[in-house]
């Protein structure tokens, strides 16, 4: 038996007949993948019975038609079954006894009832040899499209009692098939008692990227056979048919031009790694104009980034001059620490009431300048009024920075690595040095000096409910102990 996506599923070329469950969320594939599957079995001689509630015959004909499938095919090898339609037209073959009576006709290869495509090739059969016994019998097909919708028009119970039919039909008459279910719409006794009367189950889930076209599906389960389940990557083209994706196989990614290694993220026909996206998107926002003409640099340059701002500096009560002081204070108080000096290779960006320094080559110097620098603001602030103190918030990451010409032709720079410098920092509050998982991991593996002084201090949660990993760097005379508020 063959299923779309087989060998990617399973790493087999076959399985034994089975009827399988497809469970997933809404909108996430499943109506497509029955349609793949329905095509699948069509192309392997298969004659399929057909179950929705959502289409027409027509409609579905024009579908199939458009997918390839030749007419003769349709009239000799798909029954189609909408059991909405029946139950409002009265139909004496409506209720779900009456389609099992139906399939198990159509399977053991007599007409079947009037109100569908008939499947014929076995008469045709039989009348050219004369005898029945003479033609070996077909291969059929069952596809349900959906559990749920025959759920709404007859009720669990008589639906359970409906796939418990099939299970057995299955068996007698060598069905294989699939029904599939959107979940969660059971309680979980409900589920496992529906699920018993299938063979295999077949999960799908959207992946957890934002505004992703990306999906994922396993099979979790075939009867008697030994499985290692494992996610495996799909997308649904405009067409509305099923792309498996091999991780990093045919995919570059549109910001930085380079192969994607892991699992791509697709927005507006576009591919993008995972954290390229948001760079993307902002880019366009900042610029307005398409990725095209931002004049990307194809190299990547990876940096540990230190980003600052100066607390409370927005208040209004604050004259300009004032606010232009503190800022020129800090950044001679910043140029002053050796570790802005030990590297000439970085990257400054102005931020309004702080910078961001991105260094190339040490990924240990944007720590450093936290520490020299506060330790210098102790000093600075000493003696003075509440007003005339410069209070900062710092926020440490490392990551990828993209080169950008704005329209100006004025280089500028963006990337992940200064993307989530500036949401480690805005976590904090006065005194905070946080660090992002990623560099805290990296200098805590590096040097035994900073075990003493990077702490762990939790999970935060940001905005489109990422959530972040957070160390805190501090001593006696440098960074705050108490962690930030959790909002």
């Amino acid at each position: 038996m063959h299923i779309p996506g087989l060998i990617e599923l399973t790493d087999r070329e076959e399985i034994p007949k089975c009827m399988i469950l497809l469970t997933g969320n809404s909108n996430v594939g499943k109506s497509c993948y029955c349609r793949e599957y329905l095509l699948e079995q069509i192309s392997d001689g298969s004659d399929c019975i057909y179950i929705s509630c959502t289409e027409t015959e027509e409609l579905f004909q024009n579908w199939m038609i458009s997918r390839g499938v030749s007419r003769v095919q349709i009239n000799s090898n798909l029954h189609f079954i909408n059991p909405y339609v029946r139950k409002k037209a009265g139909d004496n073959g409506s209720q779900l006894s009456g389609i099992i009576s139906e399939i198990k006709d159509i399977s053991g290869n007599s007409s079947g009832s009037n109100s569908g495509i008939q499947s014929i090739e076995v008469e045709k059969k039989q009348n050219r040899t004369g005898n029945a016994s003479d033609t070996k019998k077909p291969n059929f097909t069952l596809i349900i499209d959906s559990l749920n919708h025959l759920i709404a028009l007859f009720g669990l119970k008589e639906v359970e009692s409906f796939v418990t039919d099939i299970y057995f039909t299955s068996k007698i008459q060598l069905l294989s098939g699939i029904c599939n279910l959107t979940v969660p719409s059971l309680d979980q006794e409900q589920f496992e008692r529906l699920s018993l009367s299938f063979d295999a189950i077949l999960e799908m889930a959207f992946k957890d990227e934002i505004e992703s076209r990306l999906r994922a599906m396993k099979m979790t389960l075939i009867r008697g056979v030994v499985l290692t389940p494992k996610w495996v990557d799909f997308e649904i083209t405009q067409e509305g048919s099923i792309r498996f994706l091999q991780k990093g196989s045919d995919f570059i990614c549109y910001v930085c031009k380079s192969k994607i290694s892991e699992n791509p993220i697709s927005h507006s026909g576009l591919y993008f790694h995972v954290n390229h996206l948001e760079v993307y998107k902002k880019l366009v926002g900042i610029y307005g104009l398409s990725l095209s003409e931002l004049g990307f640099s194809s190299e990547v340059m990876d940096a540990s980034f230190f980003f600052i701002d100066i607390v409370g500096l927005s208040d209004p009560s604050y004259s300009v001059s004032s606010q232009r002081q503190k800022i020129e204070v800090l950044n001679n108080l910043i140029m002053s620490c050796s570790a802005y000096n030990l590297e000439e290779k970085k990257i400054i960006l102005p931020t309004g009431d702080g910078m961001v320094i991105g260094f190339l080559l040490n990924p240990e110097l944007s720590l450093k300048l936290g520490i020299q620098l506060h330790q210098k603001l102790r000093t600075y602030n000493r003696g003075k009024g509440e007003r005339d103190r410069i209070k900062v918030r710092i926020g440490l990451s490392s990551g990828p920075v993209f080169s950008v010409s704005d329209i100006k032709n004025n280089q500028n720079f963006w990337g992940p690595g200064i993307i989530l410098a500036r949401r480690v920092m805005d976590i904090g509050g006065e005194g905070h040095i946080l660090l992002s998982d990623s560099l805290a991991k990296a200098l805590l593996a590096l040097k035994d000096e900073y075990k003493p002084i990077i702490n762990y201090i939790g999970d935060y949660s940001i905005k489109h409910g990422q959530v972040l990993t957070l160390y805190s760097a501090y001593a006696n005379d440098f960074g705050n102990p108490d962690a930030p508020e959790k909002k």
